[in-house]
């Protein structure tokens, strides 16, 4: 083995054939030429899975967060542009091992990029622009970079750009105001989205927050809903893990936002770009003024200065449409600005900003001006509450884990006195990433490769929900309501009837029409009716061959591969009958 750059544990994932996603952990190790996995650490002269050769034309892709059966990681893709469809998805459980392989993998293309650079040119930064951002309709992992197509056209160019994609960029529709005219950024960003200067003026200082209110073109107006305003503090913890609270909806976000309900995940756009739902609780005379819910597009990036970028923006979707007794409420523009500031005491230090420019709607925010200031004050102060949160917390040496979108449904709540949520029970962050430790660390020495998959561009992106946590042995609870399925989603081609007389289809036989043994069988040997079945049985497939069929649930398009798409359990027999038939 050759010199080694980098070596390490991450997560390998993809698809089977059937449907059935997996995730694997795998011992990459990255070589000055080459990049290769191994089930184990490798020994000697052991053959690994599978290769790459790294050379001036690979590239890493960034695709941002993933969810995988209750696991949230960071995925990082290298391909190389002149045979994209070879290109090796690797993964991290935290943010910081995640950059750490991306910033070693571009430091080995770097040094292959010399031998591809003409003398006199140098390396020229890129950054994504709006402009050139593709329908977002699918994951930007189900296309190919949006750099791709323009790389081979690019070549002719006297500056050769090492890119790094993230993502597909924001959505047109978001505003970043993290950028303004003069700043560093927009020296390499000719973007077509006009980005003005704001201006500020300090407002207050409550909670160890400056509050900051924007200044319009025309100061005398009286103030309206479409004024920003933003709180600017200084809290003592890493990026990262302020990032981890920010993004996260469990039970620990009601430790430091006051403003915040409870919210569930829409649709996961990309790794970058989600549309949640969000319930706020204002608490400002909740027995006349309504209280508010929020739908919006919320994107996320990383600069290279290490620093966060959160965006939000409403947006209309049809599976989250009003909801009755709360007003919909419109944000314009807002999100966090996490930047690393410089350590005191070795402690780290992060600015972090919060911008909110909101119309609350309502017959409240158009008379009732204490209502608007209110309602921006409560939710600005979730910085000092991210503040507070760190200082209270000693141990935070081990890696931060991704957070995972937890739906803090409100059959989860239950209101208190004057409107205030009292958390029954909901699993913590910890507890959804360790609820599904152990299947993963069993399916380590899994045979699957890559022969045996689904191409990972053809892979969709998971809802974001986790695995249900099994019950101890003996515990006792009460019965769960059954859950709805839509079942007019599975087909065969055999029709279902519940006629009697029907030919040529099936149907589902009473459960009381069979007798299974009872509770008491033991004693009594009773046999009771059956009663309820336990699984439908929701579609049926009729073949006819002269030859064995086996392997029914690799058909394209069948009951088993749609329920594996859908994350339900299914159960697939085959009967074959080796007789002559004569229908």
């Amino acid at each position: 083995m050759s010199k080694v750059v980098y070596e390490g544990w991450m997560v390998r994932y993809g698809r089977r054939k059937i449907g059935r996603s997996y995730i694997h952990m795998r011992y990459f190790v990255l070589e000055p030429r080459l990049l290769a996995y191994y089930k184990k650490k490798p020994q000697d002269n052991q053959l690994p899975i599978k290769t790459m050769v790294i050379d001036g034309n690979c590239r890493v892709e960034d695709r941002g967060l993933k969810t995988h059966h209750g696991h949230m990681v960071y995925v990082l893709s290298v391909y190389n542009k002149k045979e994209k469809s070879h290109r090796i998805t690797m993964a991290a459980f935290n943010i910081q091992e995640a950059l750490m392989w991306k910033e070693k993998l571009e430091y080995v293309i770097d040094q292959h990029q010399d031998s591809l650079v003409p003398s006199g040119q140098q390396y020229v930064s890129f950054e994504y622009k709006p402009g050139m951002d593709v329908e977002r309709t699918a994951s930007s992992s189900d296309h190919e970079s949006p750099f791709s197509a323009r790389e081979d056209e690019d070549e002719s160019r006297p500056d050769l750009m090492r890119r790094t994609t993230i993502g597909n960029g924001p959505p047109e529709s978001i505003f970043d105001w993290t950028k303004e005219l003069g700043s560093e950024l927009s020296n390499h960003n000719s973007s077509n989205q006009a980005f003005s200067r704001k201006h500020w003026r300090l407002l207050q200082c409550q909670n160890g927050l400056r509050i900051f209110e924007e200044l319009l073109e025309v100061d005398y107006l009286p103030r309206s809903c479409s004024r920003a305003m933003k709180a600017v503090g200084v809290v003592e913890a890493t990026c990262e893990e302020i990032f981890k609270l920010v993004m996260s909806m469990d039970g620990t976000r009601y430790e430091w936002d006051c403003s915040f309900h409870n919210g569930r995940l829409v649709e996961e756009v990309d790794g970058h770009t989600a549309i949640l739902y969000h319930r706020l609780l204002l608490d400002w005379f909740p027995m006349v003024v309504w209280p508010r819910d929020l739908c919006y597009v919320r994107y996320w990036r990383r600069n290279d200065d290490g620093s966060y970028v959160v965006l939000f923006r409403s947006r209309e979707h049809a599976n989250c449409g009003p909801q009755p007794g709360f007003v919909r409420a419109h944000l314009e523009s807002g999100g966090f600005n996490i930047a690393p500031l410089k350590p005191r005491n070795g402690r780290p230090r992060t600015q972090v900003q919060h911008l909110i420019q909101i119309d609350l709607k309502g017959w409240g925010a158009g008379y009732l001006p204490a209502f608007q200031q209110h309602c921006l004050l409560q939710m600005l102060n979730s910085v000092s509450g991210l503040r507070e949160w760190f200082l209270q917390t000693d141990e935070r040496s081990h890696p931060i884990r991704i957070p995972v979108m937890v739906n803090m449904a409100p059959s989860s709540l239950a209101l208190g006195k004057g409107g205030k949520p009292q958390h029954k029970s909901s699993l913590s962050i910890d507890q959804t990433n360790g609820a599904g430790r152990n299947s993963l660390l069993m399916d380590e020495d899994s045979d699957d490769d890559d022969e045996f998959q689904i191409a990972e561009s053809e892979q969709e992106p998971d809802t974001g929900k986790p695995e249900s946590m099994g019950k101890k042995t003996g515990e006792t609870s009460e019965e769960e309501p059954a859950l709805d399925i839509d079942l007019s989603c599975f087909s065969g081609n055999l029709r279902h009837d519940d006629n009697e007389n029907g030919r040529n289809c099936w149907r589902i036989s009473d459960g009381n029409n069979f007798k299974i043994r009872g509770q008491s069988f033991c004693e009594d040997k009773r046999k009771t009716p059956a009663g309820k079945h336990l699984m439908d049985l929701v579609a049926v497939d009729w073949f006819k061959d002269t030859t064995r069929i086996d392997h029914v649930a690799r058909r394209k398009g069948c009951a088993a591969q749609v329920a594996a798409e859908k994350g339900l359990f299914s159960l697939v027999v085959n009967v074959q009958m080796f007789k002559p038939v004569f229908w």
